[in-house]
């Protein structure tokens, strides 16, 4: 064998080392991962308005839901125990809004858009605080 033939066969063997050995880093650097083109915003609300927390994303790879002080209500436009919310999603837009309707103290929570990872992204999230201003009547028995 020549040095010219020696010298391609080298170069394939360490071509197909780095692609064998990156498990997919290289890919992952090439593609863009999702992110918050709009992340959701501290809201005050009055009681019994509606409130809209915007969540919108850029190059959207994993599934999106939206969480109330840690729990998670999932996936659906129709959110199940919450009839006053809804998720308002437009899929070629990346547009994951949550909706409000006709706000309770109850209410009044740390939120959270998820992002869940998909191959090559990784888990994004971010939160917002939706405060219910107006007078609390104390009830007495």
């Amino acid at each position: 064998m020549d040095n010219s033939a020696l010298n391609c066969m080298f170069k394939l063997i360490v071509f197909l080392w780095i692609v064998l050995h990156c498990d997919g880093a290289i890919l992952a650097d090439s593609q863009q991962q999702q992110t918050f083109r709009i992340s959701p915003n501290d809201i005050e609300a009055r009681l019994g308005e509606e409130v809209v927390l915007r969540c919108e994303v850029d190059h959207l790879a994993g599934e999106v839901q939206w969480t109330k002080d840690g729990f998670a209500l999932g996936f659906t436009n129709d959110i199940v125990g919450f009839p006053r919310f809804s998720l308002n999603q437009n899929h070629s837009q990346g547009v994951y809004n949550l909706r409000i309707t006709n706000t309770s103290y109850d209410d009044a929570a740390s939120y959270q858009c998820q992002v869940g990872p998909a191959k090559h992204n990784r888990p994004i999230r971010a939160g917002a605080k939706l405060t219910i201003l107006g007078e609390f009547h104390e009830v007495s028995a």
